[in-house]
């Protein structure tokens, strides 16, 4: 698979292949589990989402990982509400496993979270990239056609990517403006692709479509005073499923 490279540039994040003509962004199902980045070993917080237009009835997957570098208890797993309209049951079993199995008798556009998870990263993990990998993922109409989805596996990692800091404050309304050199697909972009943070505490942002090349990241509110990083992670995809060859760490400061 092709990657694609990134340079930040304060304002604007621009990819360092130039942009070229593209067509009206098109929304394609991805199925994801998001990637998290720890130095060494502790809790971190994963979520699993759904992104398309498509009308879906129902679906199942399983995310494997590895016992011996991770811990994700039964109670660990919870679904979210964006699956309240359905049956759903998901868990892990410890074992290295988690599941998830959902249905309802008419389809719905599903765009968004549907699992949290908390996982604890054990001391065989420390300063490994531990996998998380997608199996067995299908999804289906209430007609019973089964939905194309790409997959977006994850990854608990040290940070290894491009860092870079903006050298003048910003207002605490600032927005950032992301670039791409080529069309991305718009359901891989979400908070868990691209999030900020204020120390080790998530801060709520919105992240916007502006067209098929560009995106926007915005606070819900104020930022209040203080250092700010914005990760961009490698999960992003091209609308041909190229990927980021680099995450992005991104810092700034609120006046």
């Amino acid at each position: 698979m092709k990657k694609i490279n990134v340079l930040v540039w304060f304002s604007i994040l621009l990819l360092l292949i130039p942009a070229i003509p593209a067509q009206a962004a098109v929304k394609k199902t991805a199925v994801g589990v998001s990637s998290a980045f720890v130095e060494s070993t502790g809790l971190v917080n994963l979520t699993v989402f759904i992104s398309s237009n498509e009308k879906i009835a129902g679906g199942s997957l399983d995310i494997l990982y590895n016992s011996d570098q991770v811990r994700i208890n039964a109670n660990d797993v919870k679904t979210t509400d964006t699956l309240s309209p359905y049956l759903s049951s998901g868990g892990s079993d410890a074992a290295g496993k988690i599941s998830l199995a959902f249905a309802k008798s008419s389809g719905s556009t599903i765009d968004g979270t549907v699992m949290e998870v908390k996982a604890v990263v054990l001391t065989p993990g420390s300063g490994k990239v531990n996998e998380l990998k997608l199996e067995n993922v299908e999804l289906y109409t209430e007609q019973g056609k089964k939905i194309t989805a790409q997959l977006i596996d994850g990854q608990i990692k040290p940070f290894t990517g491009k860092e870079q800091t903006h050298a003048d404050s910003v207002a605490n309304d600032k927005s950032w403006v992301v670039t791409l050199s080529t069309p991305y697909n718009s359901a891989t972009l979400n908070a868990q692709v691209v999030s900020v943070k204020r120390g080790s505490i998530v801060v709520p942002v919105e992240v916007e479509v502006v067209n098929d090349t560009k995106f926007r990241v915005k606070p819900i509110g104020t930022y209040p005073r203080g250092t700010y990083t914005m990760d961009i992670t490698d999960q992003l995809r091209s609308a041909n499923g190229e990927k980021l060859s680099q995450p992005v760490r991104f810092t700034f400061k609120v006046n």
